[in-house]
This record gives C-alpha cells, sequence and structure tokens, in this order.
C-alpha cells in the first residue's frame, strides 16, 4: 500500500524526492549546453596538422631500422589518422612534415591511440642523422614516457636550421587494432588543444560521476534494485571509457601493464551484464516472464564469459567476443524495449531511445576498430557522446518508471483485498512451481550423480550399486548373473592418431550400439556403464552362460560390423570381451566375477583381441 513500509516513509521523509528525478537531469543539460560554447572560444588560431605517411607490414617482425626503410613494399597512406584492424604482423610507418605556417616550429608528435602495445619512435633531421629515440607503449610503465600524457608524445628537439627534425620511424606491434593517428602541434596549439580535451573528457567524467552519485543517493534512499544496476552500469561504462582512452592508465595503474589490455574487454563486459540485469528490473521482466527474460539473462550470462576470457584468450580473441556480445546485448535491449512500449508500458519509449544512442556509438567505435570507418574525433569519442546521453535520458525513464509505479500503486490501493487475493494465489503457484523444479532438480542432479557425461550410460558409481544389489537377488534367487568387460582394441592410437575428438566419437557410438543391444534382452534388467577410459562393463541378471556368451559375441559383431562416423572421418573400431557367467555364492564370489571376467578381458586380448573370452568356471557350467 502507499504510503506504508520503508519506501512510503522515505517518500514522506524526503519530499524533494519528488522533483529530483527529473530535475537533475534538467540541470546536467543546461551545464551541457553553456559549456558547449567553450570548445569553439579555447581553440587555437594555430592547428594542429597531419604528417604524409607510409606504412610496411614486416610479417617476419626481422627487419630493423637499418634496413627497414631499404625494404620494398611500402605504400602511401591517404590522409587521416590509418586504421589497418588487427594484425600480429609488426607494421613500420615512415612520417615526414615540412615546418608550420607562418614561421615557428614543432614542438611536439602525438600519436593518439593509448592502447598500442609497443611503439618505438625514432626521430631524423633532412641528412638522415637520428635526434631522437624512444620506446613508448600500454606495455611499459606510464612513467618511463617522455611526456606524461594519456596519449604517446614525443618532444621535438630544438636545433639549428637544417637539423631539425622532419621525420619519424614509428615502429608498432600490437594487439589491439593497428591504428595510428599522428599529429604535429606547435607549443602554443598543443596547450590549447589539452586544455579543451581536458575540458571534454572533465565533461564526461563528471557527468558520469554527478549521475552515479545521485542514483546511488536514490538507491540508499529508495531501496530500489534498479537504482544499484544502474550505478553499477554507469561504473562500469566510464571505466571502459577512461580505459580504452588512457586515462585509466594514467592516473589509476600507471604500471600495471598486463592488466591494461584487460581492463578494457573486463569493464566492456561488467558493463553489458549490470545493464542486462538494469532493464530485467526496470522493464519489470521479471513479472512478464518469457523469452523476454531469458534474453537478456541469457546475454548477461555470455557477458560474463566474455569477461573471463579476457584472462585466458589473447586480447583481439578477447575483445572481440566482448564488442560481440555488447552489439547483441543492445539489439537485444532494443528488441525489448520496443515490444514492451508496445504493451502499454510508458518508461520503455525513453528506455528505448536510450539504448540506441547507447548502440549507435557502440557501432561506430566498433566499426572504427574493425576499419570499417575512419577514425577520427567522431569515431573515437561516439560512445562517449551515445552513454552521456543515454545516463541522462534514463534518468528521465527512471523518473518516469517512479511516477509511473505511483499511478500502479494508486490503482492497487483501490483494489487491495483482490490484489492480496492475487498475490497469495500468485504466490502459492511459485512455492508449487519452486517445488517442483526443485524436485526436478533433484531428479537431474540424481541422475548426473549416476551418468557418464560423455557417453550418456551409466557411470562406475551406478553400475556398483547396482551390481551389489543384482549379486543379492541372485544368491535369493539361485539365478544366473554374468559380468561382461568390454574393452576397445588399440584406443590409445585412435586418440593419438585422429585426435582425441575422434576417440570420443568412437567412445559414444560404442556405448550407443550396445546399449541397443542390451535394451532389446528380456525384462530390461541388463545395464552398460562405462568402467574407465575405453572399458564398459554390463550387468547381465538371468541370463545363462550359452546365453550370455551369444549376447557377447552379438556385441562384439555389431561393434567391429562397420566404422563409425568421426570428425575424422569413418573409424574402424574393434574390441576385446571378457565375460564371467555363473549363480555367485556369496557377496565375496559377486566380487570375484569382477576380476574374473578382468582376466577373462585380457586373455581376450593375448588371444588377438576382437573376440570373446570367458572366465574358466563359465565354460565349465557349459558355455559353448
Amino acid at each position: 500500500m502507499a504510503g506504508v513500509g520503508p519506501r512510503g516513509s522515505a517518500a514522506r521523509s524526503w519530499p524533494a524526492l519528488r522533483l529530483l528525478p527529473g530535475l537533475l537531469p534538467v540541470l546536467l543539460v543546461v551545464l551541457v549546453l553553456l559549456l558547449v560554447p567553450l570548445p569553439a572560444r579555447a581553440v587555437p588560431a594555430a592547428s594542429p596538422t597531419e604528417p604524409t605517411m607510409r606504412v610496411l607490414e614486416d610479417a617476419s617482425g626481422a627487419l630493423d631500422a637499418a634496413r627497414v626503410l631499404a625494404a620494398p613494399g611500402w605504400r602511401a597512406l591517404p590522409a587521416g589518422a590509418p586504421n589497418l584492424g588487427y594484425s600480429d604482423a609488426v607494421w613500420w610507418f615512415d612520417l615526414r612534415w615540412d615546418p608550420p605556417p607562418g614561421g615557428g616550429r614543432w614542438s611536439q608528435l602525438e600519436l593518439a591511440y593509448p592502447v598500442l602495445d609497443q611503439v618505438e619512435i625514432r626521430l631524423f633531421d633532412r641528412d638522415g642523422v637520428e635526434r631522437g629515440h624512444w620506446r613508448l607503449g600500454d606495455k611499459q610503465p606510464f612513467g618511463q614516457r617522455p611526456v606524461p600524457h594519456r596519449h604517446f608524445i614525443v618532444p621535438l628537439p630544438r636545433a639549428a636550421p637544417g637539423q631539425e627534425a622532419v621525420r619519424a620511424l614509428v615502429r608498432v606491434h600490437t594487439s589491439s587494432a593497428v591504428q595510428l593517428p599522428a599529429q604535429l602541434w606547435t607549443e602554443q596549439a598543443f596547450l590549447a588543444g589539452e586544455q579543451l580535451d581536458q575540458l571534454v573528457q572533465g565533461l564526461y567524467l563528471g557527468v558520469m560521476l554527478g549521475m552515479l552519485a545521485y542514483n546511488f543517493f536514490l538507491w540508499r534512499v529508495m531501496r530500489e534494485r534498479v537504482y544499484l544496476w544502474y550505478v553499477l552500469w554507469v561504473a562500469a561504462i566510464a571505466s571502459f571509457q577512461a580505459s580504452i582512452g588512457g586515462l585509466a592508465f594514467q592516473y589509476l595503474w600507471p604500471e600495471a601493464t598486463q592488466w591494461n589490455d584487460r581492463a578494457i574487454v573486463v569493464f566492456l563486459a561488467l558493463a553489458v551484464t549490470s545493464a542486462s540485469f538494469f532493464m530485467i528490473d526496470f522493464l519489470a521482466l521479471a513479472r512478464r516472464g518469457g523469452w523476454m527474460l531469458r534474453l537478456p539473462q541469457a546475454t548477461a550470462w555470455l557477458c560474463l564469459l566474455a569477461l573471463l576470457s579476457a584472462f585466458v584468450l589473447p586480447y583481439p580473441m578477447a575483445i572481440r567476443l566482448a564488442i560481440g556480445c555488447a552489439v547483441v546485448a543492445m539489439f537485444g535491449a532494443l528488441l525489448v524495449s520496443a515490444l514492451r512500449g508496445r504493451e502499454g508500458f510508458a518508461p520503455a519509449r525513453i528506455f528505448l531511445l536510450a539504448w540506441f544512442l547507447v548502440l549507435a556509438g557502440g557501432l561506430v567505435l566498433a566499426a572504427s576498430k574493425f576499419g570499417l570507418l575512419p577514425r577520427n574525433g567522431l569515431t573515437e569519442h561516439a560512445t562517449q557522446v551515445g552513454t552521456a546521453l543515454e545516463v541522462i535520458l534514463l534518468s528521465l525513464s527512471l523518473a518516469g518508471r517512479l511516477q509511473h509505479e505511483r499511478r500502479l500503486r494508486e490503482q492497487a490501493q483501490a483494489e487491495a483485498m483482490a490484489t492480496q487475493r492475487r498475490a497469495n494465489e500468485r504466490l502459492e503457484q511459485r512455492v508449487a512451481e519452486r517445488t517442483r523444479d526443485l524436485e526436478q532438480l533433484n531428479r537431474r542432479l540424481e541422475q548426473a550423480s549416476r551418468t557418464d557425461a560423455l557417453t550418456g550410460v551409466a557411470n562406475r558409481r551406478h553400475f556398483d550399486e547396482r551390481h551389489a544389489g543384482a549379486v543379492q537377488r541372485a544368491i535369493a534367487s539361485a539365478g544366473p548373473l554374468g559380468v561382461l568387460l568390454l574393452d576397445l582394441d588399440h584406443f590409445k592410437r585412435i586418440n593419438d592418431t585422429l585426435g582425441h575428438p575422434a576417440g570420443d566419437d568412437c567412445l559414444r557410438e560404442v556405448a550407443r550400439r550396445v546399449a541397443m543391444l542390451l535394451a532389446g534382452q528380456d525384462g530390461g534388467e541388463a545395464l552398460l556403464a562405462r568402467y574407465g577410459g575405453e572399458e564398459f562393463i554390463a550387468l547381465l541378471p538371468d541370463l545363462r552362460p550359452p546365453q550370455a556368451q551369444a549376447l557377447a559375441e552379438r556385441i562384439r559383431r555389431v561393434i567391429a560390423e562397420r566404422p563409425v562416423d568421426s570428425v575424422a572421418g569413418p573409424v574402424a573400431v574393434t574390441a576385446s570381451l571378457g565375460l564371467c557367467c555363473r549363480v555367485p555364492r556369496d557377496a565375496a564370489d559377486g566380487i570375484a566375477m569382477l576380476r574374473e571376467a578382468d582376466e577373462a578381458l585380457y586373455q581376450a586380448k593375448r588371444s588377438g583381441r576382437n573376440r570373446v573370452a570367458i572366465d574358466l568356471r563359465t565354460a565349465a557350467a557349459g558355455a559353448p
């Protein structure tokens, strides 16, 4: 009921909460509009310039600076930041430039892509004399950089006329996308541009941190889980942007070079995971159920797998997986929110718009990383623009959601008795469903504990339990009991030559064929189990020695009569079988039958394999 309990008390104690959800985003928008003119006023008259550039791919990585300029295969690059995609090769870039127009000198060379692993820069004057040499990259501690900046910046040394640096030879080897956005700066332009960059980054991070703090406050007051998921989303996406932009490496972990690449994948996966759970709560998908609930749940767990991949897979594979998961998750968010909007859930409309902006920014960034779009300021900051707008819109959407829920509570108060009755019915239904789920889970767990995961037949534990009971029944009824051991011939050769997947296919197919034969036995009491490795064991109750041996021979023929279709092609498989069949005298004799069947099996192997051998006592009992 409205006004009852912690949430109602919070609403009475904090009357401003009714205004805050809509007021703060408006204030943020006003702040953004006020700051938009600042970049235009901050841009100096002297702008940076891009050097002319050519590139050489060194697939072997054997070239050095002394030989690379004379190597064939250099090709000119068009204007703009080159994007060569993901590559394991070493790339050499030859950069050349003229003095700045109007006189003066270039003071810095900037490579504005902070996630390159290894970057080696050599500066040369017009006579080819080396004027500087640096080893950079995010695999080097941040403190080793000549200029403490999130990008790779090297100072151009002052020199006498004719001896100034006019050329740079850059060697790049990286697991990230091969991009080299290079710019030359005068000292004045660099300082002005740095102020502008800090303004943009500060504005973005300020908006994200402000929204994080604001929604964390709402969560502490309202105690609604949706705010907590939103806080986690904002924190993760801001950390992702700080990681990919080099700010995190500069300020948070300047010495953690191995963590730097992983952080990008980890924070991206965490962002999508928390966003998926946020969507579940925000759109009330738990009450909706069905595929709309299962889709974000599945994407969340998929993103968690992508997170784990950051620690086991190479960076190019891990980032591809994370980006792919993010794209799938955001397309799913668009679809689900659109359908919830059509169902009449009003807050879903702003939610849809917000996630469309994030998706657009993410697609633009992903396309630039894979070389489908050029790398420029727009593509590099696309996700920042998209996520900044998204957090503002989602705050408005959260406000709309609160209003929507307030209306629902007012309606629920008028129907309190009916709602309570329906709630009790739903509770009973859920209890019954949970009880059934638990019972089904227990049955599945029990079955899994008794089943071999590879072949689907019983495991050794299950066989041992059934064998003990079968021995006691055979003793009580004075009926025969058969134990059949089966071992695939030369199975190690199959694994060694064709691979373990082919060996697994052979095990599964042999188990299937034998199980079908045993299922056709009268009474259906026969049991097949995987005893270990390529060895199977069958329990044959109520079969006399001649019948058991005949069945064993049929099993041998069924295995050998046609090859197994495996991933490596058809595989000829044979088996050796050892049989022990008699009426056990006592429990110890029943255990002895296992040993005697094993001895018969080894007799079959010593006799040439692909045959059935019986123990002496079975033979004496009348086996043909």
